[in-house]
């Protein structure tokens, strides 16, 4: 199980829980709060979702980079060894 799907999970516990154990209350939220809290939870998902794309392709560049460099470093090992079985 990946850490997406572990992380799901969670969250749907989490919300079935706590719709099972919730208590009526004769609240009043204020519009204002509440579209407050809409832009904030917005920005945080803009946010996140800008520095994903910025630094996917930077994680994605170094892996292949460094698998570049395994496979060359191995071409190079077996170049060197059929270089002194020749010799």
């Amino acid at each position: 199980m990946n850490i997406f799907n572990k992380i799901a999970a969670t969250a749907y516990f989490l919300f079935f829980i706590s719709i099972l154990f919730t208590v009526q209350a004769s609240a009043y939220i204020d519009p204002a709060t509440t579209a407050m809290l809409t832009q904030i939870i917005a920005g945080v998902f803009i946010t996140l979702g800008v520095v994903f794309g910025v630094f996917r392709r930077k994680i994605i560049m170094f892996f292949k980079n460094a698998s570049v460099n395994r496979t060359k470093r191995k071409i190079e090992k077996q170049t060197k060894k059929q270089k002194d079985t020749n010799s």
